[in-house]
């Protein structure tokens, strides 16, 4: 696999953000900074993860298909629907269990993916975890990051 090292890159901030939460979990201390730098990191690395192509397996555009917006511009040159559309995705995920629910879900989509890699099956572990982020675990990592901004941002202000 020529993708070896983004794989490894990848496994590596799933195994980290894993241990980081269980350790969280369990010694009931949330650091708001190192859960941001933690999540961020597991998003920048899924980005690359999800350049990666299998042979026979489809997921998705090429990845020089991913929609790309140059330059960005204003940020009111957005679409509005997409803007509602995470508002929305977000309040949900905030009234089905929060931060804690959301972080929860991602790490249960992570470690089922290690187990499938565990197992000898990396393939079968990639197209997990590009599925899940798509449909799941993504959002959820996106989401938690903007609620943990939010409470960085709320605790700044007061």
């Amino acid at each position: 696999m020529s993708d070896q090292p983004h794989i490894k890159f990848f496994e590596f901030k799933a195994r980290y953000f894993c241990t980081w939460f269980d350790t969280t979990s369990t010694s009931g201390r949330y650091d708001g900074l190192q859960a941001t730098r933690v999540v961020s990191g597991l998003i920048a690395s899924a980005a690359k993860l999800m350049r990666i192509r299998l042979a026979g397996r489809p997921h998705g555009p090429e990845p020089d298909e991913f929609p790309v917006a140059s330059p960005l511009g204003n940020p009111e040159s957005f679409p509005v629907e997409c803007r509602a559309d995470w508002a929305e995705i977000c309040s949900h995920r905030e009234r089905t269990g929060g931060l804690p629910g959301c972080l929860a879900e991602v790490q249960r989509e992570l470690q089922r993916g290690l187990e499938i890699l565990d197992e000898g099956r990396p393939y079968d572990a990639i197209s997990y975890w590009q599925l899940g982020y798509v449909h799941n675990w993504g959002e959820l990592a996106i989401c938690s990051l903007m609620m943990m901004h939010s409470d960085l941002a709320n605790a700044r202000s007061s």
